[in-house]
């Protein structure tokens, strides 16, 4: 994938990426939530907050499984 993200936002995935299941998700600031979220690479999830979607995994990894 060749989408171009500010480092902002490439870190926040990051930082999504890593969180497991129950656990509390980074606050991202609202302009870094938009961009992964008009990108694709998350998803708005319960809360309020946003989860990292397949399409952000393969982004960051070049793999979902």
């Amino acid at each position: 994938m060749s989408k171009s993200l500010s480092p902002e936002a490439v870190e926040a995935l990051r930082l999504l990426n890593d969180v497991g299941v129950g656990q509390q998700v980074p606050k991202l600031a609202q302009s870094v939530t938009a961009e992964l979220l008009a990108s694709g690479l998350a998803a708005k999830a319960g809360g309020g907050e946003v989860e990292i979607t397949c399409n952000g995994r393969q982004y960051l990894s070049g793999d979902c499984d």
